[in-house]
């Protein structure tokens, strides 16, 4: 019965592109996979190594590609979708999560790049043509639409000046583009936000 029900379970898994039980199984043995049978992985995804991926985490390609670094944390409900043409890209070094996060570069053409050592909790959304530099981070219920968010130290970094850009709160962040250092705490939509300076929010390390 139990071969049965594997065998069920992997046919369904081949028939949308994704790893079955046993490869997920040997993907962990460069990788931290909690729990295999909740965990997807499609069959096309380029998966780096040291990655953590907790229950529930879905890196899923339907027409699309994407590329997975090393040293990733997917918590639970993290969901990964590149489809109809789009791109995928993540670095090294990623929170992604908790709180559930959707990363979806699922139109033809459109690229989503995420750099090294970016956070991503809390609910937030990234989708369309965006750029999430290193070190920046979406924190909140965020639907961020096509982004740009200039790269720097990570949330750890002795400047926050000198930090990755963030975007926090909940809403609609549509084409919005920060520089370095910058941060936007926002409430509905974000187009009428103040843009600010992270120091106005953290002192610099001594």
């Amino acid at each position: 019965m139990q071969d049965h029900i594997t065998g069920l379970m992997d046919e369904h898994r081949r028939r949308n592109g994704l790893l079955t039980l046993a490869e997920v199984a040997a993907l962990a043995e460069t990788n931290t996979i909690f729990d295999p049978f909740s965990t997807l992985i499609a069959r096309d995804a380029a998966i780096g190594e040291g990655n953590t991926f907790f229950p529930g985490a879905i890196v899923q390609c339907n027409g699309g590609t994407c590329s997975v670094g090393s040293e990733n944390t997917f918590y639970p409900s993290t969901l990964v979708i590149a489809a109809n043409g789009g791109r995928v890209v993540i670095g090294d070094g990623c929170s992604l999560g908790p709180g559930g996060v959707q990363i979806k570069a699922n139109q033809p053409g459109s690229v989503l790049s995420i750099g090294n050592r970016a956070r991503l909790l809390n609910g937030a959304e990234i989708v369309g043509s965006s750029s999430i530099g290193d070190g920046a981070q979406i924190i909140g219920a965020i639907s961020a639409q096509s982004v740009q968010l200039a790269g720097g130290d990570d949330f750890t970094g002795p400047d926050p000046d000198r930090r990755g850009a963030v975007l926090k709160g909940s809403g609609l962040a549509r084409g919005t583009r920060l520089e370095i250092g910058d941060v936007v705490n926002g409430l509905g939509d974000f187009s009428s936000a103040a843009v600010e300076r992270q120091l106005a929010y953290h002192p610099r390390s001594k």
